[in-house]
C-alpha cells in the first residue's frame, strides 16, 4: 500500500508539472490592429525614438537651466615652498642709496574659500536656445511618428506573408492528399494490371514534388511568423497565432473604391517634419542676429582668505579675512570682422534649401499617391485575373484527374495539368499579397497609416 500511494504521488507530480507548463507555455492571439498596437509599445524601433524624445524634453531643462542663478564655489589651500623675494630700496631699512635689499612677503601656508553667484539679466540667444530646445522637442515628436509609421508598415507586411503562407500551406496540403490517393490508386492498378509502370513512377514523382512543396511551405510560415514577432518586439522564442484570415482583408479591397484625392498635405508626417525643421532653421538665424546684442548679467562674489607659517591654517586662533564683491558685466560686441554676418548668410541660405526640400516633399508625396494608386489599381486587376486563372486550372486539373482515374488521360496530361495548376496557385498567391502590400503603400502615402 506504501509503495501504491508512492506511486500515485508521484504521477499526480508529474501531471500537475505538465500542467503548470502548459499554462505558461500559452499562445497568444493578435489581430492585424492588436499586432500593430503591441509593436507601438514595444519595438525596438519605436523604444530607440521614444528615448530620442526623452532626451529631448530634457535638453528643453537644459537650455532652460542656463538662464537660473549659476553659483559655484571654490577652496584651496597652498605651501609656498619658496616664497617670491622682492627688491626694496636698501634705504628704507637703513642701508645705503642705490642699493636694494631682498624682502619675502608673504607666509608659508595659506588657504581661501569662495562662492560665486552670476545670473543672466539678458541675453538674447538665451532666449533663441530655450524657443530652439522646445521646437527640437516637437521634431522629436514627428521622428517618433514617422518611426510608429514604418513601424505599423511593416508589422502589416509581416502580418499578410503569414496568412499568405497559412493558405499556400493549405493548398499544397490538400494537393498532396490527392496526389497519395491517386499514387494508390495508380498502384493498384498497376498491380492488377491496368496501368503501365511509367504510370506510377509520373504519379509518384508528382508526389513527391508535393511533398518537397509543402515542406517549403511550413517553413515558410515558420520564418514569416519569426519576422513578424520581430517586427512587433515580440519574444521569437513564444508562440503566437493570428486572428485574422486572409478574406477579411482581401474581400473588403476587392469592392472598395479608391480615390487618390484624398491627401491631406498639411497633416502628412513628412510633410509636418520638413516644416518643423524650418521653424528650426528660423531660430538659428535669429540666434545669430542675436549675437549684435549685448549680453548683461549680475554677479556676487564671497571669499576668505588667510596666510599663517603654521600647516594648519584652520586653527581658531589664525585669522580670515572677508572679501565680497557685486557688480554688473556687460558684453557687447563692436567688430567681428564680417564673421557673423556670414554666418547669418550662411544660415539664410540653409533656409532657402529647407524651402526646396518642402516644394520637393510636396511634390513627391504627390508622386508616391499617384504612383501607389496606380499600383493598387493595377494590383487589383491582377488579382482578379489570376484568382480566375486558378479557377480555371483547378477545373483543368481536375478533369484531367477524374479522366486519367478513368484510364482516358496519360499520367504525363496530369503531371503537366498538376503544375500549371501549382503555378497559377502560386500566381494568386503572389499577386494576393501585391494586393495587401499595395493597399498599404496606399494608405502610407496618404498619411493614414
Amino acid at each position: 500500500m506504501k509503495n501504491i500511494l508512492q506511486i500515485a504521488a508521484a504521477i499526480l507530480l508529474v501531471f500537475s508539472s505538465v500542467g503548470i507548463k502548459a499554462q505558461t507555455e500559452t499562445t497568444e492571439k493578435f489581430s492585424l490592429q492588436e499586432a500593430q498596437n503591441y509593436a507601438l509599445e514595444n519595438s525596438y524601433t519605436v523604444k530607440g525614438s521614444d528615448y530620442d524624445l526623452k532626451v529631448a524634453r530634457k535638453k528643453v531643462w537644459e537650455a532652460i537651466s542656463t538662464g537660473l542663478p549659476q553659483v559655484d564655489a571654490s577652496m584651496d589651500y597652498t605651501k609656498n615652498l619658496d616664497i617670491q623675494v622682492s627688491l626694496l630700496p636698501a634705504e628704507f631699512f637703513g642701508g645705503n642709496a642705490g642699493e636694494y635689499t631682498p624682502v619675502k612677503f608673504g607666509q608659508t601656508y595659506s588657504g581661501m574659500a569662495r562662492i560665486n553667484v552670476d545670473q543672466k539679466i539678458f541675453d538674447g540667444s538665451y532666449i533663441v536656445g530655450t524657443m530652439a530646445a522646445r521646437v527640437y522637442v516637437q521634431l522629436s515628436k514627428n521622428t517618433k511618428a514617422k518611426s510608429e509609421i514604418e513601424v505599423k508598415d511593416a508589422v502589416a507586411q509581416a502580418y499578410y506573408n503569414v496568412l499568405v503562407a497559412e493558405e499556400n500551406y493549405k493548398t499544397i496540403k490538400e494537393n498532396l492528399e490527392i496526389t497519395k490517393t491517386t499514387h494508390h490508386e495508380t498502384k493498384a492498378y498497376y498491380e492488377n494490371g491496368f496501368r503501365e509502370e511509367l504510370d506510377v513512377d509520373q504519379v509518384l514523382l508528382m508526389l513527391k514534388r508535393s511533398e518537397n512543396q509543402l515542406s517549403d511551405a511550413k517553413r515558410a510560415i515558420s520564418n514569416s511568423l519569426i519576422m513578424l514577432k520581430f517586427a512587433m518586439g515580440y519574444d521569437i522564442e513564444k508562440n503566437i497565432e493570428l486572428k485574422n484570415d486572409l478574406d477579411s482583408f482581401v474581400t473588403p479591397l476587392r469592392i472598395a473604391k479608391t480615390d487618390s484625392s484624398e491627401l491631406d498635405m498639411e497633416n502628412h508626417i513628412d510633410f509636418k517634419i520638413i516644416a518643423t525643421q524650418m521653424e528650426a532653421q528660423k531660430l538659428i538665424i535669429k540666434n545669430e542676429k542675436a549675437g549684435y546684442l549685448p549680453n548683461i548679467s549680475a554677479f556676487y562674489n564671497l571669499g576668505k582668505n588667510t596666510s599663517s607659517d603654521m600647516s594648519n591654517i584652520y586653527k581658531t586662533d589664525v585669522p580670515w579675512f572677508k572679501s565680497s564683491m557685486i557688480g554688473l558685466k556687460l558684453d557687447l560686441p563692436i567688430f567681428t570682422g564680417f564673421n557673423r554676418r556670414s554666418k547669418i548668410k550662411q544660415e539664410k541660405i540653409n533656409y532657402l534649401k529647407l524651402e526646396n526640400q518642402k516644394f520637393e516633399t510636396e511634390q513627391n508625396l504627390k508622386k508616391e499617391v499617384s504612383l501607389s494608386f496606380n499600383s493598387l489599381t493595377n494590383a487589383k486587376e491582377n488579382y482578379e485575373n489570376d484568382l480566375m486563372g486558378l479557377e480555371i486550372a483547378k477545373r483543368i486539373y481536375d478533369k484531367t484527374r477524374i479522366k486519367f482515374n478513368e484510364g482516358i488521360s496519360s499520367s504525363t496530361e496530369l503531371s503537366k495539368n498538376e503544375e500549371q495548376y501549382l503555378n497559377s496557385h502560386s500566381a494568386y498567391i503572389g499577386s494576393t499579397l501585391k494586393l495587401l502590400n499595395s493597399k498599404i503603400a496606399f494608405d502610407k502615402a496618404l498619411g493614414k497609416l
